[in-house]
């Protein structure tokens, strides 16, 4: 983007602000137009949109203490004293214009840290998912590969592909099926991936890869929470959880906004928080039932839990309401 671009999209973001903070009836806050800011920056400040600048982060007792490493060297990690191979591994894949400094990478980070079992890997791909949203769904299956190699490496190295959980976020859950189909290729099949709210625009139907699908892993499971909108409204996974119907507008989430804005992207969020909730054990009963209109009417079979905790054999599309603010879990009431 040249300079003269730069001022105009500078001036329209900050004229749509003021504008927005005299309208009392819309839910914004400082942070609310970063978003849209990204996306029209094409690299965060200090990053190449080069590939090799693409980098596994390794989170070791804090979220402030990321260890950065290359593809290239990513067998290094190895040797890090606090790297346990007897602990499972989570690689957690952040989505669009996100940033592993942000709030929503941090607080899922966090929640493994307290949790203190797992090995926590988070893919920092922030350098191609910024900018134009089409040129972030053609990164997918670049950045995709180039992951699924570097974790094969590891693999043969001695991590454990029996405990080896890869969650991703919005464009990040379809990264995190192209990491699943290179493991496989290499004759590595992932036991466990989980999509948080999988990205809809530009993979329904697909521009370039195949979205993330019940094919991907063993076990698929999938929590949506803003179906139609930013999150695919398709059952996609072996076990698909819709918490309040799986749609805009999350409980606690604002029903009127500007477009773009954080508070639009509310309900999309809403995935990650559940599942950073469902892992340091909150109990999000969920029902399997064929619909959430057979769902209100208590024409289900079986419960299940949403979230970590959910269990490799479940098949089928699954129901629950959530609380409109944290603790979001209800347990049973929120299947009563």
């Amino acid at each position: 983007m040249n300079a003269k671009s730069c001022d105009i999209v500078f001036f329209l973001a900050v004229s749509v602000i003021i504008k927005c903070r005299a309208n009392t009836n819309l839910a914004l806050s400082q942070d609310s137009f970063r978003q849209i800011l990204r996306s029209f920056t094409p690299v965060p400040d200090g990053r190449t949109s080069n590939l090799s600048d693409t980098r596994i982060i390794y989170v070791n007792r804090s979220v402030r203490r990321q260890i950065s490493f290359r593809f290239e060297n990513i067998t290094s990690l190895l040797d890090h004293p606090d790297f346990d191979l007897q602990k499972p591994t989570v690689f957690y894949i952040h989505g669009y214009v996100e940033i592993t400094s942000d709030a929503s990478v941090l607080h899922v980070m966090d929640v493994y840290v307290k949790r203190g079992d797992h090995n926590i890997l988070v893919l920092d791909w922030a350098n191609l998912a910024f900018g134009n949203y089409l040129n972030v769904v053609l990164n997918v299956k670049k950045v995709g590969k180039e992951s699924g190699k570097a974790l094969g490496k590891l693999l043969k190295n001695g991590l454990s592909i029996d405990g080896l959980h890869v969650v991703g976020h919005s464009a990040g859950a379809h990264v995190a099926a192209v990491v699943a189909r290179v493991l496989k290729k290499n004759g590595f099949t992932l036991l466990r991936l989980t999509g948080l709210d999988p990205a809809y625009p530009g993979f329904y139907p697909a521009i370039d890869t195949h979205p993330i699908n019940s094919k991907d892993a063993v076990f698929v499971d999938i929590i949506h929470t803003d179906g139609g909108k930013y999150g695919t409204p398709l059952s996609i996974g072996h076990a698909d959880f819709w918490p309040n119907d799986g749609k805009s507008t999350q409980p606690g989430c604002p029903p009127v906004t500007l477009i773009l804005t954080n508070e639009y992207i509310c309900s999309h969020w809403r995935s990650w928080q559940y599942w950073a909730e469902s892992v340091v054990g909150g109990n999000f009963v969920a029902r399997n039932c064929a619909n959430y209109n057979a769902f209100l009417k208590g024409n289900c079979s079986g419960t299940a839990r949403m979230g970590l905790q959910a269990t490799p054999e479940l098949r089928g599309n699954f129901y629950l309401r959530t609380a409109s603010k944290e603790p979001f879990a209800l347990g049973v009431t929120g299947v009563a």
